[in-house]
């Protein structure tokens, strides 16, 4: 039986890179600070968990495109109620590289920090579309940029 390497054989899709790092970031943090953050399991709890002040739980969002985050649809509305977890909050949000035969070591680009609320995010017109945007004004007033890898 042979073996198969990430970036050798195996390419996984925006999606599950997006998973990965949605995954691990929860977990890192949730192992850094075990008193404050829990990795998110409820419907109602964001990504990030804080076990002290629901407030300020953090969601995550990552994405391959070289600049913009994108969220479901839904974050553009307003949160319907207490079962479900609040879309205003803080984001930590993550552009990364597209792993392929050519880039088998892909980096991640961009990483942000920064409190959205609802009314941030374009949702698709489209009735059949279930993806929203952020707002240009989104990325210049309301997220930090924190980390940008070096060209």
């Amino acid at each position: 039986m042979g073996s198969f390497s990430i970036g050798k054989e195996i390419f996984p899709s925006p999606q599950i890179l997006s998973f990965f790092l949605h995954e691990l970031v929860a977990h890192y943090l949730s192992l850094e600070f075990p008193k404050r953050y829990k990795v998110g399991e409820l419907k109602n709890e964001k990504d990030i968990h804080d076990m002290k002040d629901l407030s300020m739980g953090i969601e995550i969002k990552a994405s391959s495109n070289a600049t913009q985050i994108f969220a479901n649809r839904s974050y553009a509305q307003p949160s319907s109620d207490s079962e479900t977890k609040d879309k205003n909050g803080y984001y930590i949000t993550i552009n990364f590289e597209k792993i392929s035969k050519f880039n088998p070591r892909p980096k991640i680009t961009i990483i942000r920090f920064g409190y959205l609320e609802h009314k941030d995010w374009i949702a698709q017109k489209a009735a059949t579309g279930q993806q929203a945007r952020l707002k240009p004004e989104a990325y210049k007033n309301k997220l930090i940029e924190i980390y940008r890898a070096i060209k």
